[in-house]
């Protein structure tokens, strides 16, 4: 039972005994056998859930998908924009040309999940930022904002194509990439301490590139530590090494 706990956690990117016991639920799918003298033994199957609040940034756990995306009926062409999503932004003014195909790639993005949700589109001479409010807006984030990251990815292909002089193009969904980095922050600062407390490296879970960007930001002021990332994607992650 307890090997199959520490291979649903390491699916989770947790080393074994890096989390405590309140820290994590488990539900037994299947339970295990063990058989006549080895013969026949059975491994038991488990679910395990974070129910710590620390791991809020980890995103929804629902993935979902919709019926709408199961039925592979999609005639439209991503690259078409139409004239409605030239919609008036927060100073009462049409959106420029890079923010309508801004927000009508969102748009197409979220019917095509099956999602509604309200674009706020806010642009200066180097960004680009849309939030996005909304219901059920998991699917859109992703486990751990993977999902968001792609999709604001793909919107800065979108929007500036072929171009070498783009703006940045950042994306938010009811405020769940402005807590993820709060939270991660909060991680960094407490591992840092523990590093310099220890006086030796610690190594943080894996995290995904812009997970890694906060915390490489987050602890870059400091002269007490250093940070470097290792490994390879996807178990790519931060050490934090104390300054002797």
């Amino acid at each position: 039972m307890e090997l199959a706990v520490q291979r649903a956690l390491a699916e989770l990117d947790f080393a074994p005994g890096e989390l405590a016991e309140e820290q994590y639920e488990v539900t037994i799918l299947i339970p295990p056998e063990e058989g006549f003298m080895g013969v026949g033994a059975v491994d038991a199957v488990v679910e395990v859930a974070l129910v710590d609040e620390a791991f809020d940034f980890f995103g929804p756990g629902d993935e979902s998908q919709p019926q709408e995306l199961l039925e592979d009926e999609f005639d439209e062409e991503y690259d078409e924009y139409p004239d409605e999503c030239e919609e008036i932004g927060e100073a009462g003014l049409t959106d420029g040309p890079e923010a309508a195909r801004l927000r009508a790639f969102l748009g197409r993005v979220l019917r095509e999940l099956g999602l509604e949700g309200q674009i706020r589109i806010s642009e200066s001479p180097e960004e680009l930022h849309a939030e996005i409010t909304g219901e059920d807006l998991g699917i859109f984030i992703g486990r751990r904002g993977q999902t968001i990251d792609a999709v604001e990815y793909l919107a800065s292909i979108a929007v500036f194509p072929g171009l070498h002089s783009r703006k940045r193009v950042e994306l938010d969904a009811e405020g769940y990439k402005e807590r993820r980095r709060r939270q991660i922050e909060r991680v960094a600062v407490r591992k840092a301490q523990e590093a310099t407390r220890r006086g030796r490296p610690v190594q943080l879970t894996p995290m995904t590139p812009a997970e890694r960007k906060i915390v490489h930001l987050t602890l870059r002021g400091r002269n007490d530590v250093t940070t470097a990332s290792q490994g390879r994607e996807p178990n790519r992650s931060v050490v934090i090494t104390p300054v002797r």
